[in-house]
């Protein structure tokens, strides 16, 4: 007699088929290098988003009329300076860290690949170079030093780096792979040797980027900017971002990082959004964009996480190992690391908890969407570290949002509400099999 397959197992096989092509989407070199090498450039955001939150408090107009730091008020345009030159040109760190990254994976020095990234992203950002012009006191303008405009530096180049990358790197490796390289004795030192090996792979890239945008007059950006505004632009919809959260829960609860798999694929345009949002604050107009990087802090783990370890703590009487969990547990999920919680209980392919934790999910994150669309929850432009507690990251990131601050409650107490009749099944079972042990 042949067995049928229980909920799980099907369950599980239904999600293999669509997790296993998308795992490997997210392994392919490239894909990994852009999600690491741009996580590895939000420290200097983050960075960059201390100054202009100190900003917020000493410049008038900002979070009050008046400032509520008014002694600082002859540093405002100083302290905003840091945030310009940091997330105001984040796509120059993400092609230095992303070239890094994907160098290593295609065995080529990494400092070379960072280099060689940088030279394909300049290259195809400018066919010329202007000049800053300079007012005498007597009112007469001349010619000043040389400038390059940083107009694609910031969010609006992200594209223009990634595919500076792609060019870079693949040149590079093509030209090593195929000995297409001034090649120096032994005896030379490895440094100076590197330095000589990757004279031609630059002169290619050079060769490639500088036909592109000054032969053919091609403006990379701006044509990128043409093309995929119709349609990265509609993304940013609470349809498109739930089905997203949806996606992460649903391969989490089977025990894939949802995080690393969609975000891989989704980070190249929220990062831009983000810088986009920031742009727009700084010069005081309504924000385009709801869908960031960060906002899903404020909803992904306080809807599920919290209220699973709020139950757990309740059911500690009963069962105290859950209890000594929800202890050991509860100081990292503070900081949105749950995989003491995901793994630990566990929640990942637990039959009581699967539905549950991708339902709270998908609830709390169109509740998000929603909230930040109308106007109730405040639009992220401030880049903070994913683990800033999602109190904190709600209210902070969006300048001072109260909005942000309360949707989390929120969001917590929806959780509380749909896990409610799950956590007494499960309750329940745990308490069954605990009495099974104890009589045994």
């Amino acid at each position: 007699m042949e067995n049928k397959q229980s909920f799980m197992d099907t369950l599980v096989s239904k999600i293999d088929v669509i997790a296993e092509p998308m795992t490997k989407f997210a392994n392919i070199p490239f894909i990994a290098s852009l999600s690491e090498g741009m996580m590895a450039s939000v420290g200097i955001t983050f960075v960059g988003s201390i100054f202009m939150v100190v900003w917020l408090f000493c410049a008038d107009g900002n979070i009050t009329a008046q400032a509520l730091l008014p002694f600082m008020k002859p540093w405002a345009g100083d302290l905003l300076l840091v945030n310009q030159l940091t997330m105001g040109i984040m796509s120059l760190y993400m092609v230095i860290a992303i070239g890094n990254c994907y160098a290593k994976r295609k065995d080529i020095d990494p400092m070379t690949g960072s280099l060689a990234s940088m030279l394909a992203f300049i290259l195809l950002n400018y066919n010329a170079i202007g000049s800053l012009a300079e007012t005498a006191a007597d009112g007469t303008v001349t010619a000043g030093a040389s400038a390059l405009s940083i107009a694609y530096w910031g969010g609006a180049g992200v594209i223009t780096a990634i595919l500076s990358v792609a060019l870079a790197i693949n040149v590079l490796d093509f030209c090593f792979r195929k000995n297409i390289r001034i090649k120096m004795p032994e005896m030379v030192p490895p440094a100076i040797s590197r330095t000589f090996s990757a004279i031609l792979p630059y002169f290619f890239i050079t060769l490639i980027a500088w036909f592109v945008r000054t032969i053919m007059n091609i403006d990379v950006p701006t044509v990128i900017g043409s093309v995929l505004s119709p349609i990265v632009g509609a993304a940013d919809n609470a349809g498109v971002f739930t089905a997203a959260a949806f996606l992460k829960s649903l391969l989490w609860a089977c025990g894939i990082h949802g995080d690393n798999i969609v975000d891989s694929v989704t980070n190249a345009f929220t990062y831009g959004w983000l810088a986009e949002n920031n742009a727009a604050a700084l010069a005081g107009q309504p924000l385009p964009h709801v869908w960031t990087p960060n906002i899903q802090r404020i909803f992904m783990w306080t809807s599920s996480c919290w209220p699973i370890l709020f139950y757990m703590f309740r059911s500690g009487k009963k069962l105290p190992h859950l209890k000594s969990l929800a202890t050991m547990s509860a100081p990292s999920a503070i900081f949105s690391i749950v995989e003491p919680i995901m793994f630990g209980l566990p929640v990942v392919l637990n039959p009581f908890l699967l539905i549950p934790f991708v339902l709270s999910h998908t609830v709390t994150a169109l509740i998000t969407y929603l909230g930040t669309a109308a106007g109730l929850v405040g639009a992220q432009y401030i880049s903070l570290p994913w683990a800033v507690p999602a109190p904190l990251l709600g209210y902070l990131s969006a300048g001072g949002s109260i909005g942000g601050f309360l949707v989390v409650i929120v969001n917590f107490l929806v959780g509380l509400v749909i896990f409610y009749p799950f956590w007494k099944a499960y309750e329940k079972s745990e308490l069954e099999k605990y009495s099974q042990e104890n009589e045994a």
